[in-house]
Order: C-alpha cells, then structure tokens, then sequence
C-alpha cells in the first residue's frame, strides 16, 4: 500500500476504502479454495450466451438447457479419460509442484512442524496438522504448495506414513468429487407444439415499443485513445493503409501520383529534392 500511495494517491485512498477481504490474498479466508481475483469463469459462461441475449425468454431457456446439456457431456468424456486420483487439471498442476519441490530442503523440528527453505531464501514454515504453510497457498488453493510435498518427502524419510502426496490435496480437486458433481443429467424436452398448454389466465401482451429519437448509430462507440491514434487535425489518418492506384491497380501510389511519375518517365526529366 504504501507502493501504491507514492503511485498514485487517489487510487490509494479509494483502495483503502473498500475492506482487505475482497482484494488482497493475505486477507483471504481459504473458503472458496481458490485465490482467483477475476471472474473469468464467469465471462466465459457469458460468452456462450451471446446468440442467446436478444432472444425471448422461453427461446433463451431453451438455448442454455441445450448448452448445459452439451456441457455436461463433454466434462464426462474427459473425466473418462482421467487416471489417478486427481482430475485432469489437478494432475498438471500438482506435477508442476513436484519438480518446484525438488530444489527445498526441509529441517524438521520433532513435532508437526517443518521448516522449508531453498537456496535463494525462501522459506517458509509447514504445519502438516494443520495444513498450513507460510505462504498460504494450501491454505488458499486447497492445493498443498511445493512447500508442503517437500514436507511430504521428508516425512517418508523419516518413516512417518504419509501415503501418496495427492492425498494432502483437498477434496475439491479429486476425480471422484467431479464424478459427483456431474452425475446428473438434463433430459431433452419434446418440441413446443407438443407442450401443455398453460391454464393461467394472465396474458402477456408485448411492451408498446417508442423508438428514441434521432437516427440509430450503427457503429460503436471509440474510446478516447482510440479516437486521438486515428485522427490528427480533426481528420481521419490514412495511416498504416497500403495506397492502391485506380488506374493501373498496383500498391504504393495512387492515381495522381502514378500519372505524375509516368510523366516524368516519359519526358526522360528527373525529380528533384520537391519532386
């Protein structure tokens, strides 16, 4: 924070207004088991129901039950294809911890807690009853951190039972919570024409459409770097545009210009430094 106040200082009195807990990982709870600050998962749903957002209700329904009915049957084809005890994703990423793991040596202090550094000074102390480490990635993630499957090793050495490292990697992350997860399934549904017919007696009627005034605008609004990368002097630039000749069809020169140098050839004058 204090970075960010000799930065800029409006940025760091708004960010101080709004609590630790919704934008700063050091003030997580873990809950969620996941440390993602954006809401991707959330855009890319989103993105899927574009064709669907100008639709009518019972049309943009429909095309969300036929989309999730398509999901749910790709997530099981790749959860066919999963070996081990984690998921396809979980499985890249924990081997991507294990070889981060071989470069920490780890000083054990009798009882349940390690300390776990490398050669360039990270270290960090792992509490293995509690599945806590000092960076607060299995905290967080769910996922034990290099820190931990060091911890892990070392304890093989020194013949604790600690079984398969996977088995310190939370629940979220196991093949079998995904089996769980998407062992329901959404069934078809028949055409509208063989759909009951409401007995409600409210009908809904379509809203009395008042167009704005003025003409529509068809294109987008700029943004403000937008508009000044592609105007100088109130005009539009030609900039990063090929020239192309009307009348002999070649890239390079226009008509004007082109006539200019056939002149010129013909004549047998030459340009000087004004042309």
């Amino acid at each position: 924070m204090k970075k960010l106040k000799g930065f800029s200082e409006p940025c760091y009195v708004w960010l101080a207004k709004v609590p630790a807990k919704h934008w700063a990982r050091s003030h997580f709870t873990g809950r969620a088991k996941s440390d993602i600050l954006l809401n991707n998962i959330c855009e890319v749903f989103n993105r899927w129901l574009v064709d669907a957002r100008d639709k009518p209700v019972i049309t943009a329904l429909e095309y969300i039950r036929e989309y999730l009915m398509k999901r749910i049957v790709k997530v099981k084809n790749v959860i066919a294809k999963s070996e081990g005890p984690l998921t396809l994703t979980g499985t890249k990423l924990f081997e991507a911890i294990k070889k981060d793991a071989a470069k920490y040596k780890v000083l054990w202090n009798g009882s349940t807690k390690y300390q776990v550094n490398d050669a360039h000074g990270d270290q960090c102390v792992v509490d293995v009853a509690l599945r806590t480490c000092g960076c607060k990635r299995w905290q967080l993630t769910g996922m034990a951190y290099k820190h931990a499957v060091a911890t892990f090793w070392n304890m093989e050495k020194n013949h604790q039972d600690v079984g398969l490292p996977e088995v310190w990697v939370d629940k979220v992350y196991w093949l079998d919570t995904s089996v769980d997860t998407y062992n329901h399934t959404i069934n078809p549904v028949n055409g509208r024409s063989k759909w009951l017919k409401s007995e409600d007696p409210t009908t809904l009627t379509a809203p009395i459409r008042r167009p704005q005034a003025g003409r529509p605008k068809k294109n987008r609004r700029k943004e403000m770097d937008e508009k000044e990368s592609l105007t100088q002097g109130g005009k539009l630039t030609r900039k990063g545009k090929s020239l192309c000749c009307g009348k002999c069809k070649g890239y390079g020169h226009n008509q004007r210009k082109g006539m200019k140098l056939g002149f010129i050839k013909k004549k047998g004058m030459k340009l000087n430094s004004r042309g």
